[in-house]
């Protein structure tokens, strides 16, 4: 609950900052392109956003299709709609963000347009947001006592020959 507060406290300064980050932007286009020429590149973006909210919409689905074709089995045809659903998802962001006014939201928009970076969070997104390691096996290794040596000696003078001191138990 605190975590939610704390959102909740930051939710109004992040949106003030963002739309002072939107002003600012408008205005360095507006400066360099005049007021019309700026108003026209939103206008135009927001169209692209359009578009590109339509062919993802038909993309994604034909995606969908082609992972559940793939995968025989159950397990990797659920991974791969995931995933495929995702990539869509961040995509149809990506074109939100074009439609909305505003050259701060079109950058992240042209982004999330760029499948390099949909699969860049994609893999941020899975790995639990980028804190620590993504998992990539089992927590726990149970092994036999003949199936691991214990080693106490740095690898550095393993490598000129000399024997590991021996270890008492």
């Amino acid at each position: 609950m605190t975590a939610s507060l704390r959102l909740g406290a930051k939710l109004p300064l992040l949106l003030f900052a963002w739309a002072l980050a939107e002003f600012t932007a408008f205005a360095m286009v507006s400066k360099t392109f005049g007021l019309l020429g700026a108003l026209l590149l939103c206008l135009m973006t927001s169209l692209a956003g359009v578009a590109m909210l339509r062919r993802v919409g038909l993309s994604a689905a034909l995606g969908l299709r082609r992972a559940m074709a793939r995968g025989r089995d159950p397990d990797v045809a659920a991974q791969a709609s995931r995933e495929a659903a995702l990539d869509g998802a961040l995509a149809a962001f990506g074109a939100l963000l074009l439609i909305l006014p505003g050259f701060v939201s079109d950058f992240f928009g042209l982004a999330l347009a760029s499948p390099s970076v949909r699969a860049w969070v994609q893999g941020r997104l899975s790995s639990g947001g980028g804190r620590g390691p993504r998992a990539r096996g089992p927590a726990t290794l149970d092994l036999d006592p003949g199936e691991w040596t214990r080693l106490d000696q740095p690898q550095a003078s393993r490598r000129h020959g000399k024997a590991p001191p021996a270890v008492e138990d």
